[in-house]
């Protein structure tokens, strides 16, 4: 492959990137076009994109982004996924959901990068099991709201017991009377 043909895919990676630097690097093997297809449009949903990557492009272009750390997951061939809403919590999601249903289909997810560092397969697969941003805001407002609603409950009670009370007083009363 020219030089020129290695300055153009690696301007191309870099472009296709953006300012996204969070990524999971996918390592294919036995991966047919229409496994990729798949995958791609699953990732397409989440708002994230996936590019096969040939390793000496993909390190040229990562060191000039400067996330060259990221290369030494690469071996063999590879593919990168990243974008979405969530970043890499959003592309681990999906692709764990896409690995859970296409089992022995070619891939291995091998690692990433994310907020400025290198992160194991480990940390990946943990980071597809972790709440999503709307989830942890729900279970953030549920928790202040508790002892609100606690308290709302016992002031509603009290009021309530001492309505019956009234009307029990009211009650003897009229008995009395009557």
């Amino acid at each position: 492959m020219s030089k020129a043909l290695k300055r153009y895919l690696a301007d191309d990676l870099r472009n296709r990137l953006g300012d996204e630097r969070d990524m999971i690097v996918l390592r294919l093997d036995k991966f047919t076009v229409a496994r990729a297809n798949d995958l791609r449009s699953k990732l397409r949903s989440q708002g994230a994109s996936m590019t096969v990557v040939r390793n000496r492009v993909a390190k040229h272009a990562f060191e000039t982004l400067g996330v060259g750390e990221i290369t030494q997951l690469f071996k063999g061939v590879n593919a990168i996924a990243y974008g979405g809403e969530d970043g890499a919590m959003g592309v681990s999601r999906a692709l764990a959901a896409w690995s859970k249903d296409n089992k022995d289909d070619g891939i291995e997810i091998v690692g990433g990068y994310m907020e400025g560092k290198v992160i194991s397969a480990t940390e990946v697969t943990t980071l597809a099991t972790m709440p999503t941003r709307d989830q942890l805001l729900a279970m953030i407002a549920s928790t202040v709201v508790a002892p609100v609603q606690q308290i709302a409950v016992q002031v509603s009670e009290m009021i309530a017991s001492i309505a019956r009370a009234v009307d029990a007083v009211r009650e003897q009363k009229e008995a009395a009377n009557g």
